[in-house]
This record gives C-alpha cells, structure tokens and sequence, in this order.
C-alpha cells in the first residue's frame, strides 16, 4: 500500500466568491513577506531560535494567529528545500560543463598544432579557442565560489520592465496547510459539499487583521470537475482524521484558482512474476508486445498518437494513449517495460552518436512527454514501470524475429524490449 499526494484545481468565479476576492490581495501580500523573511532566518538558523520562539515571535511582531505562523514555517521550508536542491542541480552540471569545454579545448589545440590546417581554418580555431577557454575560466571561477543560493522569487528582466507585474507574480498565491487531527483536514480553510447544487462551499477563517466585530469567517463556493478528485475528497471529509487537506490559492490574469492537494492509498495492481508488457516508442504510435515469463510473445497492440499538432492537442492525445496502455497493464496485471532513452530527455545530456540521420530521430521524437505522462498515470493506478537499455533493441529485432516470427520491425523491437527485461536478448 502505497499513499501518493496528488492534486486538483478548480477557478474561483468571482460573482460566488467576491469577499475572497476583496481579502486575498491584502493577504497575499503579508503572507508572502513573511514566507520570504523566514527563507532568510531560516538560512542562518533562525538566530540560535527555536522554531517554536520563532512562531511566536511571529504571532506577536505582525498580530497573525498560530495557524498561520505554521503555514508560514512550512512553506518557507518548503521553498528553501527546492532552493538548495536547485543549487546542487546547478553546481552538480558545472562538472559536466568543464569535461566538455576541456574535451573541446583539447580538440582545437589539436587542430592547431595539425600542419594540413588551413590559414583561414587556423584563424576560426583561435577565435573558438579563446572564448572556449572563457567559458571555462568562468565555469572555474563558480566552482571556486562554492555552492551558492540564488533567493529569486521573480525574474530581473520583469522586474526592470514591470515592476507592477513582477509584485503581482511574487505575491500571487497562500497556502493553508492541513492537518488530519483538525476539523475537515484542515483547520483554517474547510470545504462541506452541497449535494442540492452539487458544489462545495468553503468557510475561511480571516486574519486578526482583517476581523470586524464578530465577522470571523468568509464564504464562497466552487464546483469540482475532476471526479476521481472529488470522490478522495468526499471520503476523506466524511472519515474523521483520515487524511489531511492542504489548499493553495493563486491568482492569475485577474482570476483565482483554488487547488486542494489530497493523499489517496494506491495497491500494487502489476507483478512481473508472470510477465511483462515491452513498449516500443515511434513517431505517432507505440508497439505493445506482451510476454509471460518464458519470454513467448501471447499478443501485439499498437496505439497511435498526434505528433505534429499544437502543444495542448498533442499532450491530450498523449494523456488518451497513455490512459490506454495503462489500462491494458491494469487488465493483464503486468508491468510495463520502456527503453531509457535519456538523450531525448530535454534536460540531460549525454554522448551523441556519430550518426546525424540518428540523432535527427530521436530528437524529434516526444519521449519525454510519453515518459512524464506515463509515470504520472502509472503512479496513480499502481502500475510499475520498469526500464531497460535501449542498446542496439531494433537491430536484434532485425536479425532475429522479424522474418523467423514475421513481425515488422515495431513490433519486434517491443518483443526484444519486453524479453531484455528477463535478459533473454
């Protein structure tokens, strides 16, 4: 039993929700100063404080309740989690940066020492040397300076051009963090359903500052369009200390947005005791082949994709696909088996091969759109994806099985795939 976090969003229309409308920019705004003073009293150990001092300080100093000095806390955590990790991310491809400017130092050093170089293709090699070793006196200078955070909550360049809409951005969304001891999930913001409109309503406790007389509450309504969503959420308003309900509202173009991050319990549905399902990924389709595992191929599927159409219509037929094939791993109960094909990952680089009709091909291909979708799909259903070495799968399947079982090369690339997985090829 697996728990997962997922997360659901749904738009805040205005004419249901105008007194959150009125409360959330004065919010946002003292809620992200304090998110952003706390990274930095964070960094240096909140002065030898203790997180608890430090939360009433809080509550004391900006006349906040207790809740909301947690929700603080935990979000600064949060973003100076994901700010040290992005450094190390950074510092970690200095490394590869500096192999990769020496391999190319060496190879124009090479070429300049070569007597059958030409004038004009000597005088191309200095220039190219010399902002080569640029590059790399700068990328020693980073190193030499160590691992450094870069505290950015905006961009430069808006904030030279726009000042406005760089504060807007900054400052456009709170969290409340749930807790499944307290009421709902969640002690500050809680959402009931309203079966007769088929809606939610939400009841958000308000800020000392914001309190007049015995107004302590705001509300609103919403309506939830993701089902799976709203029945993990209906099960967890309806059991007490079940799970906890964090909610987080952002405000983009003048509208707001509310998304509520749930845990659902997912079961492992798939073994590979009794075989596998091997994906063969092309331009505009995949190639299924299901094994047992004694390695015979029991049956062939091919699911087809767009892959050359705008952005949001290729991503949702690839959703669709991915839907499908997890579907069929479901049914047969086993797990999917897909090449590492880490080159056509947009963030990874790795050593290219010397073809440039190959490296045309993989790089055309939306591998990493498949990928995401399916880990993303895969999770949720408790499907588990296994990965092998994509070395030399087609030219196997050439040599092997498309003429002795009559498959075509697609297919048997995904029967070579799916039998790597118990290293029989």
């Amino acid at each position: 039993m697996i728990t997962i976090t997922l997360v659901t969003e749904s738009k805040l229309y205005i004419k249901d929700n105008t007194p959150l409308y009125d409360y959330f920019d004065d919010y946002s705004k003292l809620f992200n100063f304090l998110v952003r003073r706390c990274v930095h009293h964070l960094r240096h150990q909140l002065n030898g404080e203790s997180e608890s001092r430090y939360r009433t300080d809080l509550m004391l100093d900006f006349n906040i309740t207790n809740r909301m000095a947690k929700a603080v806390m935990r979000t600064a955590k949060n973003q100076l989690k994901l700010l040290k990790e992005s450094a190390q991310y950074r510092f970690k491809n200095l490394y590869k940066r500096k192999c990769s400017l020496y391999k190319k130092i060496q190879k124009l050093k090479l070429r300049l020492s070569s007597s059958s170089t030409s004038l004009k293709q000597r005088k191309l090699a200095k220039v190219s040397l010399f902002w080569t070793q640029m590059k790399m006196n700068k990328v020693n200078q980073l190193l030499s300076n160590g691992l450094r955070l870069h505290l950015t909550f905006g961009t430069k360049h808006l904030l030279q051009t726009n000042k406005i809409k760089f504060l807007a951005k900054r400052d456009n969304q709170v969290v409340y963090i749930g807790d499944k001891n307290e009421t709902c999930g969640n002690q500050q913001f809680q959402i009931s359903f309203n079966s007769k409109y088929n809606r939610f309503d939400y009841k958000l406790r308000l800020e000392n500052q914001w309190v007049f007389g015995s107004n302590k509450y705001i509300f609103g309504s919403f309506v939830l369009k993701n089902k799976e969503a709203k029945v993990c959420i209906l099960k967890t308003l309806s059991n007490k200390k079940l799970n906890p309900l964090t909610y987080r509202i952002i405000k983009h173009d003048d509208s707001l947005y509310l998304q509520i991050m749930y845990r659902r319990e997912t079961t492992d549905t798939t073994r590979c005791n009794q075989g596998v399902l091997g994906v063969d990924f092309n331009k505009g389709f995949i190639s299924v082949s299901e094994i047992n595992s004694d390695g015979r191929l029991q049956s062939l599927t091919r699911y087809t994709y767009l892959h050359q159409e705008k952005a949001t219509r290729t991503k949702t037929s690839m959703l669709e696909l991915v839907s499908k094939l997890v579907i069929q791993a479901v049914s047969v109960g086993k797990d999917i088996v897909i090449e590492d094909l880490v080159s056509l990952d947009s963030n990874k680089k790795q050593e290219k091969s010397t073809s440039k009709n190959y490296n045309r091909m993989i790089n055309s291909l939306k591998f990493g759109l498949f990928k995401h979708c399916l880990l993303t799909k895969a999770t949720k259903e408790g499907v588990f994806v296994q990965v092998v070495d994509p070395y030399n799968t087609s030219k196997i399947a050439k040599a092997s099985y498309t003429d002795k079982m009559k498959l075509n090369i697609h297919d048997a690339a995904s029967y070579v795939i799916a039998r790597r997985f118990y290293q029989y090829d």
